[in-house]
């Protein structure tokens, strides 16, 4: 069986973010292939040709109209990891709702997304794809984070 080649999208509008997020991902042995939207709707218009196992969202891009993107990712590909970096208490909570596996909030250090991002991965491939109803939810932190347990605790360690 050939190697599933790993996928993650980037979803922010070019600047200094998308910027540091693609050198971040770069540094990231597991993923081959870093695609780019430059926003929000691209979720609801994606297709099951692609099928990131990795998303990084920027929070600041959605509105009522394209929150609901996360949900259909979550529902069509649940084994995809969802992060989404916010600014702000209703980002975090929309983004929570809209399905979002993890949530960061701004000055995040970047060491702790790429141990986020190592673990996740990792924890998928070993587990080999986790099906959603053995994630455990737990509730934010006090940091702003919100993810499943274990690569979370896995992270503020290492962080």
């Amino acid at each position: 069986m050939p190697k599933k080649i790993t996928l993650a999208l980037v979803v922010a509008k070019p600047g200094h973010l998308w910027s540091g997020l693609h050198s971040l991902l770069r540094t990231v042995t597991q993923i081959e292939i870093i695609a780019e939207a430059n926003n929000a709707s691209i979720l609801l218009s994606m297709g099951p040709e692609i099928q990131p196992e990795l998303v990084l969202l920027d929070a600041g891009l959605f509105n009522e109209n394209t929150w609901p993107g996360i949900t259909k990712i979550k529902g069509e590909w649940p084994q995809t990891s969802c992060v989404a970096l916010v600014e702000n208490d209703l980002q975090r909570q929309r983004a929570q709702e809209a399905g979002a596996d993890f949530v960061l909030s701004q000055g995040f250090p970047a060491a702790r997304l790429v141990t986020l991002i190592e673990d996740l991965l990792s924890q998928m491939e070993n587990d080999n794809r986790i099906e959603p109803d053995s994630k455990e939810q737990t509730p934010v932190s006090s940091e702003g984070e919100v993810g499943s347990g274990d690569v979370r605790e896995q992270a503020a360690r290492a962080g």
